[in-house]
């Protein structure tokens, strides 16, 4: 066999490789605004009409603010809140420890990273919980919670119709 043929053979064999490698590159990519809107959509919308009502939302919110208070005083502190990161945080270091193992290291991780992941909940970030709490006492009350989900939910709502769907995100203003 000749150099050249030899070469031509490993070069049409690494392109081979290549395409068929570039899929499972490709489903790595970000989601597209469209796709995270849909999830969205799908996760909030209980009644499954493809449309987020703001009772959903202030619902979702609700049951989210459950998760954040940790001792139950009907207040989510800003060390409750720094809590439930640092636990998520520690849940996704593990996560990356073991999601190249098998068996029973990786479930177990998996299942704390999905037990710990923080939900939606406004003033989850440290500036946005100084913005939240309106009455200034570092801490979070149910209404303040649901006051901000309000307006989070209207500025989401780009065609003031009451309901988000895919046409608020497809929507250039």
């Amino acid at each position: 066999m000749s150099k050249k043929t030899l070469i031509l053979g490993v070069t049409a064999l690494a392109v081979a490789i290549t395409g068929m490698a570039a899929p499972s590159f490709a489903a790595r990519e970000k989601m597209t605004p469209e796709q995270r809107a849909e999830r969205m959509i799908q996760r909030l919308d209980a009644n499954k009409d493809q449309k987020v009502s703001l009772a959903e939302f202030q619902a979702r919110v609700a049951t989210n603010f459950k998760t954040f208070d940790a001792n139950g005083d009907g207040q989510i502190s800003a060390d409750e809140m720094k809590a439930k990161r640092e636990a998520f945080r520690e849940a996704r270091k593990a996560w990356h420890e073991a999601k190249d193992k098998s068996g029973t290291e990786r479930e177990t991780a998996l299942a704390k990273l999905k037990e710990v992941h923080p939900a939606m909940l406004p003033g989850l970030r440290p500036k946005s919980f100084k913005r939240v709490d309106t009455d200034g006492n570092g801490s979070l009350s149910t209404s303040e919670v649901s006051s901000a989900a309000e307006a989070m939910f209207k500025r989401r709502d780009k065609n003031g119709d009451g309901v988000i769907d895919a046409a608020d995100f497809t929507r250039k203003i």
